[in-house]
C-alpha cells in the first residue's frame, strides 16, 4: 500500500495549452534571416475569434557571430518584466536555403529546437522536453491502457494480446 506508482498520476501539460514560439513562423515572417537586425512585437491570436490574446516584444540580431533573439514580456503572476536572450542556430539546407532554430535557454539544456513553449504558469520559454510537455493525441492514445491491463490480468494474457484481440 502506497508503493511506487500508486496514487494519482500527474497529468502532463499538452503543448496545445502553451504559447508557442515557432522558428518556422518567424522565418516565414522574415524575422529570421542572415545579416538582419530588428525589433518589434510578436502576437498570439485566438483561432476562434481572431482576438489578440498576448504578445511578446522581440529583438533579433543575426549580424553577429553568435545570433540571438531577445524576448521581453510581462510575467502575469507577479506583474514583473521578463527579459532574456535565446541563442539562435542556422543550418544550411541542401537546396540553398537556411533553417533557423532556437537553442533552448533552460539551464543545462541548450538543445536545438524549432519551437519553444511557455506553459500556463511558466515564466520562460523552453523546449518541450524541459517542460515535460506532451501532445493531446498521445494522451488519448493511452487512455484505455489501464482497462487493457485489468482485462489481461483477469484472463492471464499480456495487455498487448488483449489489445490485439479487441482490435
Amino acid at each position: 500500500m502506497g508503493g511506487f506508482g500508486s496514487g494519482r498520476r500527474r497529468v502532463k501539460t499538452p503543448v496545445e495549452d502553451c504559447r508557442v514560439l515557432d522558428a518556422g513562423a518567424l522565418q516565414r515572417a522574415k524575422w529570421l534571416r542572415k545579416d538582419f537586425h530588428a525589433r518589434g512585437p510578436w502576437a498570439w491570436y485566438d483561432s476562434a475569434t481572431g482576438e489578440k490574446t498576448s504578445r511578446v516584444e522581440c529583438e533579433v540580431n543575426t549580424k553577429e557571430a553568435a545570433p540571438w533573439l531577445r524576448l521581453q514580456y510581462r510575467f502575469n503572476r507577479t506583474e514583473e518584466d521578463v527579459d532574456y536572450l535565446v541563442r539562435l542556430a542556422m543550418a544550411p539546407l541542401p537546396w540553398g536555403r537556411d533553417r533557423w532554430s532556437f537553442l533552448c535557454p533552460a539551464v543545462g539544456c541548450g538543445r536545438a529546437c524549432r519551437k519553444l513553449y511557455l506553459p500556463p504558469g511558466g515564466r520562460y520559454f523552453a523546449c518541450r522536453l524541459c517542460y515535460r510537455l506532451t501532445y493531446r493525441s498521445a494522451q488519448k492514445a493511452h487512455k484505455l491502457d489501464g482497462i487493457f491491463r485489468e482485462l489481461a490480468a483477469a484472463v492471464g494474457m499480456s495487455p498487448e494480446q488483449v489489445k490485439r484481440l479487441l482490435a
